[in-house]
């Protein structure tokens, strides 16, 4: 019997020590180190205003300025939102800085600028096409019906290089065939003088017929 009690007393310490060590085990995983380790860290360039305003001292006006001056190189740089050195200080171990929205701006800035140089591009054209259509469907009929004209300016007579027809052209002075299907394509004029845009058109060409052409 009293093997028999010693044993019992041996078994009732030894369950004795095996909850102790659980207890201990327990305690220790509940720690407050080990409560931190599992906080996640708010990413300053990627969180939700959401998520910044559960951080201490960020209310809701204060995570629209963090959003606001997005990216962050380091936590130093919440200054730019308004925040102060000691708001700073304390968000530290609480923050991280990722380099997630950087692209994403850049992607979404990008294509902005093209469309703009589109609508120009489309827009330019429009009204010169119908006078280059004009000079198109005019030039080849006139071509063989007009054969070099004969027919000469009336005194005080000026021709308006931006509606002349080829014929009118062509009686002006030193202009043939060529040099007026070239005036045509380079309308519209501004003033007489840009008719020297013309390559075939020069300082000598425009002498002779400068007082024989108007813009108006």
């Amino acid at each position: 019997m009293k093997e028999h009690k010693k044993n019992i007393s041996a078994l009732l310490l030894g369950f004795a020590f095996v909850g102790f060590v659980l207890t201990t085990v327990l305690v220790l995983n509940v720690s407050p180190a080990s409560g931190q380790i599992k906080k996640p860290l708010v990413d300053l360039n990627s969180a939700s205003e959401k998520e910044l305003e559960a951080l201490p001292g960020v209310g809701p006006a204060t995570s629209k300025k963090i959003v606001a001056n997005r990216p962050y190189k380091s936590a130093d740089e919440l200054s730019k939102a308004g925040l102060s050195s000691k708001s700073i200080e304390t968000l530290k171990p609480l923050v991280t800085v990722g380099s997630t929205t950087p692209p994403r701006e850049s992607v979404t800035k990008a294509p902005a600028p093209p469309a703009p140089a589109k609508e120009s591009s489309t827009k330019a054209p429009a009204p010169a096409t119908p006078a280059k259509a004009a000079s198109i469907t005019t030039g080849p009929t006139s071509l063989p019906k007009s054969p070099p004209p004969s027919t000469k300016l009336a005194p005080g007579q000026k021709v308006n290089i931006n509606t002349a027809s080829k014929a009118q052209l062509e009686a002006l002075p030193g202009i043939g065939p060529f040099r007026a299907q070239h005036i045509i394509e380079g309308r519209p004029y501004g003033k007489i003088e840009d008719i020297m845009k013309v390559k075939t058109i020069k300082q000598g060409e425009f002498n002779k017929i400068k007082d024989l052409i108007t813009v108006k």
